[in-house]
């Protein structure tokens, strides 16, 4: 049943079409991917290998100002790709679906709040912002734990189709 839905709505679509889509979730998977990985990356291994170093100040700044960027580029093409994928490409297809598709409006509601806290709590890392910086390395791990969910309810979401 799964591989005839996926293969009927693959048929609905023309060849350009199907692989704008596919460029749009690889660019939303890739966005992720470099986000997720580059807080893991800080929180489970420099700020370990820089603890009780006097340059730790001065390194974690630089690479704030490096990281800051690639963040923002993430975050923009989330925002994007996802809105895109949500409005254009779910809501026709939702409209469609019927009862078997009842669950994708609550599952995607939670996935895109809790995808607005992790921004924030991201750009709040990447801000001057002292008292976040205090407590970096639990913050960090609070947006590991919610990007883990987010990626969850997106498989689940996927699934669906």
């Amino acid at each position: 049943m799964i591989a005839g839905r996926a293969g009927a709505l693959k048929n609905t679509l023309n060849p350009m079409e199907f692989w704008f889509l596919v460029l749009l979730r690889w660019l939303h998977v890739g966005a992720a991917v470099i986000a997720i990985g580059g807080t893991a990356m800080l929180r489970c291994i420099l700020i370990p290998a820089l603890q009780g170093r006097p340059e730790q100040d001065e390194i974690l700044s630089r690479v704030r100002t490096i990281f800051k960027r690639w963040i923002h580029i993430s975050i923009a093409v989330l925002l994007g790709t996802g809105f895109y994928n949500y409005l254009a490409v779910a809501g026709p297809r939702l409209a469609e679906a019927g009862d078997q598709m009842k669950p994708y409006h609550p599952v995607m509601g939670l996935k895109i709040l809790l995808s607005l806290a992790l921004f924030g709590i991201a750009l709040m890392l990447l801000a001057p912002v002292p008292s976040f910086h205090a407590r970096r390395k639990t913050w960090l791990a609070v947006n590991l734990g919610l990007a883990a969910v987010i990626t969850l309810l997106g498989a689940y979401l996927r699934r669906l189709w």
